[in-house]
């Protein structure tokens, strides 16, 4: 092993270390690049890099879609259109068998996509939807686990912010990853629904059919509420699908729609305030582990530690599904104990090149990597999706990671569907664009 892959190495464990023992995430990254390149660039080189770098990283226009699409987050989240999402899937799917568990998830994806955030979409959900679950004499941990697994949509469903960063981390193409999870976060849903209709048949008693009938005059009514927000999706999806703008204006476009819709429901001055006050939190948050993620990227860069690894697995003749197999279970491990930006910026350096250096193509590999991030969220022991709906709840985590076990045998479905057939990611992106990067 070279001098630089060493450092990188045994720099990279001892982040790991640290981590462990709580030091703060974006620390751990920034004392690991700070040491690591001091120790292979000297002293000049790393100063460079580090009084440069935060500045040209932050300025660059691209990263002006990340507030954003978290501003666009907030007012979704805050303004009223989940409760009109669910009130409209109600009417239209609440008279199946688990009709109002599908009509959870049918209400979570549009307003993930809304959204943006799991985490979020879990918590609403969980306030909003279980009470009415309970009603019904819905499953308890059947119910808590659909509205977790349901929050994970918004992975897949564009806009996500989520792939956003991590197109930017990597230096990828927004608008290629946004078009990609379209169609897997299609199938998701209708394997979520399909798994719902299926425990219907064989438990009866946990999943009831209800005897909802609503007239087509109010279903088609209940949809002018929400048509505005799908509109909304439609239209920044379809503008960068199209090329008529890019996703930095579809970002503001975006923030501005919602904020409409927000005004259009007579939302008060105080709720929209307080969604600009918890865009700026997560901002402040989220840019000092971005800034250090991208000093950390650039560190295994000029280590070598990722061309080392390629160039190992490479002479060991593994099979690239052995590879994808391995970064799967590395990152369902991980999951248990880091959330989804913490492990992007610690892992993406050195498990992107990797599975490019394999073969697998870009955008498939970062939605793949976004989506097992997500399944990270339902994980036992430190799933964080079902911690957030068990303390809404008010009960134990193993209640409701008991109702995600289904759940989470669809996404480990989905997920190799994904590796195996990967044009399910790259079809669509690849009839529009081709080999074009946005």
């Amino acid at each position: 092993m070279e001098y630089g892959a060493w450092v990188g190495l045994w720099t990279f464990i001892g982040m790991f270390v640290f981590l462990l023992l709580g030091v703060p995430i974006f620390i751990c990254l920034f004392a690991a690049a700070f040491v690591g390149s001091w120790l292979i660039g000297g002293p000049i080189y790393t100063l460079q890099q580090f009084a440069s770098a935060p500045y040209h990283i932050t300025s660059s226009y691209i990263f002006a879609v990340v507030p954003l699409f978290i501003l666009m987050s907030t007012l979704a989240a805050n303004c009223g259109i989940a409760q009109s999402s669910y009130d409209a899937a109600r009417k239209w799917l609440g008279g199946l068998r688990g009709g109002l568990l599908i009509v959870t998830v049918g209400a979570a994806g549009m307003f993930g996509a809304a959204c943006g955030s799991s985490i979020a979409t879990s918590a609403v959900f969980a306030k909003m939807a279980l009470p009415e679950l309970k009603k019904y004499k819905y499953d308890t941990s059947l119910s808590m686990g659909c509205i977790a697994a349901g929050g994970t949509l918004d992975a897949l469903i564009p806009p996500n912010v989520g792939t956003i960063i991590v197109c930017i981390l990597v230096d990828a193409s927004i608008g290629k990853a946004l078009v990609g999870g379209i169609i897997p976060g299609i199938l998701y849903a209708l394997l979520l629904i399909a798994t719902i209709q299926l425990l219907g048949v064989f438990k009866p008693a946990a999943i009831p059919k209800l005897d909802i009938r609503v007239s087509w005059k109010e279903k088609f009514s209940s949809l002018v509420l929400i048509f505005p927000v799908i509109f909304i999706v439609l239209l920044i999806i379809g503008g960068m699908y199209f090329g008529v703008f890019a996703p930095t204006v579809g970002g503001a476009m975006g923030s501005v729609g919602v904020l409409l819709v927000a005004l259009f429901r007579r939302t008060g001055v105080k709720v929209i305030a307080h969604s600009f006050y918890e865009a700026v939190l997560i901002n402040t948050q989220l840019f000092p582990l971005i800034i250090s993620g991208f000093l950390f990227a650039r560190f295994m860069a000029l280590s070598g530690l990722p061309k080392y690894l390629l160039q190992l697995v490479i002479d060991a003749h593994f099979p690239p599904l052995i590879v994808m197999l391995i970064i799967i279970i590395f990152y369902l491990f991980i999951g248990c104990v880091l959330e989804f930006m913490s492990m992007a910026v610690i892992t993406l350096p050195i498990v992107y090149p990797l599975l490019l250096g394999v073969g697998f193509d870009p955008v498939a590999t970062i939605i793949i990597i976004v989506f097992l991030s997500e399944i990270a969220l339902l994980t036992p022991p430190i799933g964080m999706s079902a911690f957030v709906v068990a303390g809404v709840a008010g009960v134990s985590p193993e209640v409701v990671f008991r109702g995600i076990t289904p759940f989470f045998i669809v996404c480990l479905v989905l997920l190799g569907l994904m590796v195996f057939f990967p044009e399910i990611v790259t079809w669509l992106p690849d009839l529009f664009y081709g080999s074009v990067s946005s």
